[in-house]
C-alpha cells in the first residue's frame, strides 16, 4: 500500500531528520490528489488549509562543522641547570603573615610601666609584650593611655613590678608618640631580647597583645581566636594573648573580651622557682 504524503508532510519528516524513499513519478502524482483531497476537505468543513511550505529542495538540512579541538597548550620547559661557576638563584626565607621575615623582629628592653610606684610582690610580676609606638615610654599617647587605663582596672599601678617591652616589625621603626621627644631604644634580636627580659623581670605571667606580637614570639600562624583560647608558655612561663590597645580604639566592642584576657592573666598560679 503506498503511503501518500503531501508537501507539507514530506517536509515535516524532512525536519525531523526521516528520510523517504519514494519512487519520483509516486510521488509527483501523489502530491496533486493529497492537494485536491486537502482543498475539497477544507471547502466542505470551512477549515482554512494551513500555508504550503517550503519544498523539500529548499529545507536541505546544513550539517553542522564540529568545533576545532584546540591545540594543547605546551608544558614550560624544565630550568635549565645552572652552569658550573654561575651564580645560584636566592631562595625567600620564610615569611610571617605580613609578607615579613620573622627571624628580624626585635624587642625592645622592659621599662617600669609605674616606677613610682612601692607596693607590689616580686613573685606576682607582669611582662606586657605588644608593638607600642613608644617602646621607651609606652603609657604615653592616646594607645598607651588605654593600656595604662587597662592596668590600673587591676590596680597594677600600685606594683612596682609591671613591666613593657616593645616590638618592632622587620623593616620598620619605631613612630614617637606626637609631641613627645624621640627616646633612643636599645633594640635587640627577638629572642635574644625576649630572654633577657625575663631574666631581668621574672614575670609570672606573660600578656602579648596583638596578632602579629603573638605570632612572633610564640612561633605560631594560627588566629588571634585560637591563641586567646589557650594558655600559652615559654620557658615555663605562662602567656596570655590579647588584643592591640590600638584595635581597641577602632573596636570599642572587643574590651569586654580583653578586659576577660586580663582577668585570666591574673588569675593564673605563680609559676614554679627557675
Amino acid at each position: 500500500m503506498a503511503l501518500n504524503l503531501d508537501t507539507r508532510q514530506r517536509a515535516m519528516l524532512q525536519e525531523m531528520g526521516i528520510t523517504l524513499w519514494l519512487p519520483s513519478p509516486v510521488v509527483a502524482a501523489a502530491a496533486p490528489q493529497a492537494d485536491a483531497v486537502m482543498a475539497n476537505t477544507s471547502a466542505a468543513t470551512g477549515i482554512q488549509s494551513p500555508p504550503a511550505a517550503l519544498p523539500p529542495t529548499a529545507m536541505t538540512p546544513v550539517t553542522a562543522q564540529p568545533a576545532p579541538i584546540p591545540s594543547p597548550t605546551p608544558a614550560p620547559a624544565p630550568a635549565t641547570p645552572a652552569r658550573h661557576g654561575a651564580a645560584p638563584t636566592a631562595v625567600a626565607p620564610p615569611t610571617t603573615d605580613a609578607g615579613l621575615p620573622a627571624a628580624q623582629w626585635r624587642m625592645a628592653p622592659a621599662v617600669a610601666a609605674y616606677p613610682e610606684a612601692s607596693g607590689g610582690d616580686a613573685a606576682q610580676a607582669w611582662l606586657v609584650i605588644w608593638e607600642g609606638p613608644n617602646p621607651a615610654e609606652p603609657l604615653s599617647g592616646e594607645v598607651g593611655k588605654l593600656l595604662d587605663n587597662m592596668l590600673r582596672a587591676l590596680r597594677l599601678h600600685h606594683s612596682r613590678h609591671v613591666w613593657i617591652a616593645g616590638l618592632q616589625r622587620p623593616g620598620s621603626d619605631a613612630f614617637p608618640v606626637a609631641g613627645l621627644p624621640s627616646a633612643p631604644v636599645d633594640w635587640q634580636p627577638l629572642q635574644q631580647g625576649l630572654t633577657e627580659c625575663m631574666l631581668q623581670t621574672r614575670p609570672a605571667r606573660i600578656v602579648v597583645l596583638g596578632l602579629h606580637a603573638a605570632r612572633a614570639v610564640l612561633g605560631s600562624q594560627e588566629a588571634l581566636g585560637r591563641l586567646r583560647a589557650q594558655v600559652h608558655q615559654v620557658h615555663a612561663t605562662p602567656i596570655v594573648v590579647s588584643y592591640d590597645p590600638a584595635y581597641l580604639l577602632r573596636s570599642p566592642h572587643a574590651k569586654p573580651a580583653a578586659w576577660a584576657d586580663l582577668c585570666r592573666a591574673h588569675a593564673l598560679q605563680t609559676p614554679p622557682l627557675r
